[in-house]
This record gives C-alpha cells, structure tokens and sequence, in this order.
C-alpha cells in the first residue's frame, strides 16, 4: 500500500510538473484567440525578392503566435511553393558576386481557404492600400493571391476574424518606393504626410473598436538599407574593394547632374549600370563617361525629403500609440543602431552589410529568416511591457547555427559574416531589379527605368 502511495504521489507530481511545461502562455491581458496581422512585404514574410513559403513558414506574426499560444497550427498564411512569387533571388555566380531572379514561379498552397488568412499583410501595399484596394491592379501586383478577390481591403478581410490580437506594421512602401526607384515624388513615390495620419487614425480606431489589443511599428529609415548603402559614391576596384585613387584622391562617380557629392546615394540596382562602364569617367579602365541613370542613384536632396517624410509618419504612429495604448516596437531606432553598431549573439557578429551582414537578403531591403526572427522578439517584448505578459522570445539557435533535431526552420545564406567573398564585386542583374521592384508595386515606369512624370534636377550647392 505504501508503495502504491509513493507511486500515485510520483505519478501527480509528473502530471504537475507536466501541466506547468505544458500550460498556456501568460500573455497578460492580451488575447491571442484569434491573431491577425496586417501591413505589407515585411509582415508577409518576403524575403530575397519573393514571397515563398520558405521563409512564410517564419514571418515573425507566425512566430509570435507559436510563442504566444504554443501552437503550430490554426495561424493561416498565403503560403507559396518554391520558387516563389517572384521567383527568389539568388546567387548565379561567386568571382565576380551574381544576383538575379530565379526563372518561374510558384503556387499557392493553401488558395481555397474558406475564410481570410490571418497574416492578411500584402507585399508592397501602403497604408492607403490596406484601408481601400480590394484587388490587384496590375499583371505584376500579388494582391489577389492573399485577398483572393472576396470583395474586402486588407482591413476589412482582417477584421471579418473579429480579432482578439492584431499586429499592424505599415507604412513603410509609403518612404521605400522613393528610396528604391531613386525617384522622390510627392504624391508618386512618397504619401503626403497629412494623408498619411488621416488613414492611419481611421485604420487604428476601426481595429480598437472592436476591443482587439494592439502592437505597431514604425517606419526604419529607408536610406539606411543596404539597398541603398552598399555601393558608395567613389569608383571602387572590384577585384580589392578598395577606392580608386587618382593623384592620391578618389574618383566620384557620375551622377545625372554630374559628380556625386556628400550626401548621394548609388542604389544597388546600379551594380548592373556599373558593370558596363556607366557612371565611370573616361580614362579610367572600362570607363563610359555615361552617367548612371536617374533610377540608379538617391540625390542628397531626395534623401533629405524621404527622411522627412518617415519622421513625419512615425511621429504619427508614436502619437496613436500612446493615445490608444498600444504595444509599440521602435522599428526606425532597431535599425540605425544594426546600421551603426551591430549586435553580436551566440559569438557571431550580425550587421546590416549587405550579402555579409545575416540580417538582409539578397534584395537588400527584406530580412533573412534570421532578421525576421529577431524582429518577432522585438514585437514579443513590446507586447509583454504593454500588457503584462510572459510571452517567451524565439530561440534564435536555430536561426544561426542551423535547426536542432525534430525541427525545422527557414534558414538561407546569407547567415553570417563568413560566408561571401565581398573583395569580388558583385552585380545586381537587370532581372533581379526588375523582379524586385515590380514586387513592391512600383508604378511601370519606374521598373522600366523610363522617364519619370517630372522629377525636379538636384540641387548641390
């Protein structure tokens, strides 16, 4: 009998210990019955130009929702077969460094779902296209693939749900279309930032009133991307990576007005260009004389007027936040400190380098399944400070060192620092470009590189 007692007694504590391991996750006062996340390319997952289930499977919503409830089931996405929608970039060549667009496309695999998905997010939707666009708009733009044309906005479908718990991070192709096509349009490229607060308002207190909990983020500065940081303004030797000197200066490249000066950007699109000579001045070995087109390169100016741009949308959205009492992830400050500082984790270092960094794809603007991971932790420690939760972060192990056994996760190089020989160059394909910017649902002109409606000449001084 006493036997049987200490075995019954080892059996409770078993279930006990068991329960405790196994128990539901202590969000607070936040539900996640029924999560729903809106916002665009960088909520969907995208990554390396596509949206492909690769990396889908790790968008940081459906991370959030594995750490929050501990399950890996009842999170619907728009999940695509490989290669992907685009197909995803990748590298064709090492000496010198070739991106370019893998050929076909994949399919959906979860279509005839029959009701919305809950990462409802729309690659290279703006903020206006949550609150108004039903269905797509051109042959290139992959609206329809997650609102399947039933007849609803981004927010209407979301909230069709009745979401307990909805991540809203958008606003971002209203700064990064001007930042990737090189062509700063009030109106075109860029949303005036009046229109921008007025949308936001009317999406944030269409999901309040329903009494569905919130986390938001704001905008990164989009110059700092290493789509638009990698190449500098100087001719640089592709077999050193060192700067050209020319009687002990460096050599500027040449821009639509002339000579870069302080403050320009050269778009990574502009490898391509670069490759054929243009942008190089005549004596130099392969030089053209021709200047990079006007897509190719981000004047001072135009820089200047972007940055203005997102400083006017995120005090927009810090602003709702803190009326409405929302979860708020810093995303603008998250960057600049990558782009400055770094960070070091398991003793690896991460950047925001291009190719080399482990936090950028092969596009330059979309996160590694790395990157997406460390996002969700920063959205996961937002949401435990606003609403009292212990929602537990992801472990990033597998993100770095590769999947432990019984486990699976999106991981692709880039990785780590170690992986790609940068001394080489490297060229971005005129089909990468092309893939990635009719991704983000840039007007035709601007993925065809022809002229702009109007664009003003830079002024330097």
């Amino acid at each position: 009998m006493h036997r049987l007692k200490t075995l019954a007694c080892a059996l409770a504590l078993a279930l006990l210990v068991a329960g405790a391991a196994f128990g539901a996750v202590n969000t607070g006062n936040a539900s996640f019955q029924t999560y729903v996340a809106m916002g665009d390319s960088l909520t969907a997952g995208f990554s390396s130009g596509s949206l492909v289930r690769t990396y889908q499977v790790n968008s940081y919503p459906a991370l959030i929702y594995r750490q929050a409830t501990g399950m890996t089931t009842g999170f619907e996405q728009p999940l695509v077969s490989a290669p992907g929608i685009p197909g995803i970039l990748r590298l064709t060549g090492l000496f010198p460094t070739v991106i370019s667009a893998t050929p076909g496309l994949g399919q959906p695999l979860n279509l005839n779902l029959p009701r919305p998905y809950n990462n409802i997010a729309v690659p290279g939707a703006t903020l206006h296209d949550l609150l108004t666009k039903t269905q797509s708009t051109s042959a290139n733009d992959i609206t329809d693939l997650i609102l399947r044309k039933l007849g609803g906005t981004q927010l209407q479908e979301g909230l069709a749900l009745h979401p307990t718990f909805v991540s809203l991070w958008i606003g971002n192709n209203d700064a990064l279309a001007a930042a990737t096509s090189g062509i700063a349009i009030e109106g075109v490229t860029l949303t005036p930032p009046d229109q921008f607060a007025a949308d936001y308002n009317t999406v944030v207190n269409a999901i309040t009133a329903t009494g569905a909990k919130m986390v938001v983020a704001n905008i990164p500065d989009v110059t700092s991307i290493p789509f638009v940081t990698t190449i500098p303004r100087f001719l640089v030797n592709p077999k050193t990576n060192q700067l050209v000197l020319v009687n002990g200066q460096p050599v500027p490249l040449i821009g639509p007005d002339g000579p870069l000066q302080a403050g320009d950007y050269v778009l990574l699109t502009a490898s391509a260009e670069l490759a054929q000579g243009r942008g190089i001045p005549v004596g130099i070995p392969g030089g053209t004389g021709v200047p990079l087109s006007d897509t190719s390169v981000l004047s001072a100016a135009e820089a200047a007027t972007i940055k203005a741009h997102v400083a006017a949308y995120n005090n927009t959205i810090r602003t709702v936040a803190n009326a409405k009492g929302l979860a708020f992830v810093d995303a603008n400050a998250t960057l600049n400190d990558l782009a400055t500082n770094g960070i070091s984790i398991g003793g690896i270092d991460f950047s925001s380098a291009f190719l080399t960094g482990g936090i950028f794809g092969y596009d330059g603007v979309h996160p590694t399944a790395f990157g997406y991971a460390y996002i969700a932790n920063l959205f996961i420690d937002a949401i435990n400070t606003q609403f009292g939760g212990q929602i537990p972060e992801v472990d990033l192990y597998p993100f770095i060192f590769g999947p432990l056994p019984n486990q699976t996760a999106a991981l692709a190089a880039p990785l780590t620092g170690k992986a790609i020989p940068q001394a080489t160059g490297f060229v971005f394909t005129p089909d990468a470009r092309r893939s990635l910017l009719q991704s983000l649902n840039l007007p035709k002109w601007v993925v065809d590189g022809t002229k702009p409606p109007r664009k003003p000449r830079h002024n330097h001084g």
